[in-house]
């Protein structure tokens, strides 16, 4: 792999990790299409392990949320 090549997908993961995981929007940040994204997610077992490892703190950070608002007694939240 190219250095080039490298340091977009470390942009990448900087984007990814701003965003919460959400591709359209990292992908924009750094001029990169959805279909080299997911070429790197197929091709590259590392890039994958960290794209996977963001994903679960998004998942998480989004269950912490709605936890908090469950234990406010929010209506939405429990049906939820």
């Amino acid at each position: 792999m190219n250095k080039t090549e490298q340091l977009k997908k470390e942009k990448l993961l900087t984007a990814l990790e701003k965003s919460l995981g959400i591709v359209s929007t990292a992908c924009e940040t750094v001029n990169i299409s959805r279909t080299t994204y997911y070429k790197y997610y197929k091709e590259d077992s590392d890039f994958k392990q960290s794209v996977d490892g963001i994903s679960d703190i998004a998942l998480d950070c989004a269950e912490s949320q709605l936890f908090e608002l469950i234990k406010e007694k929010n209506v939405t939240a429990i049906i939820f």
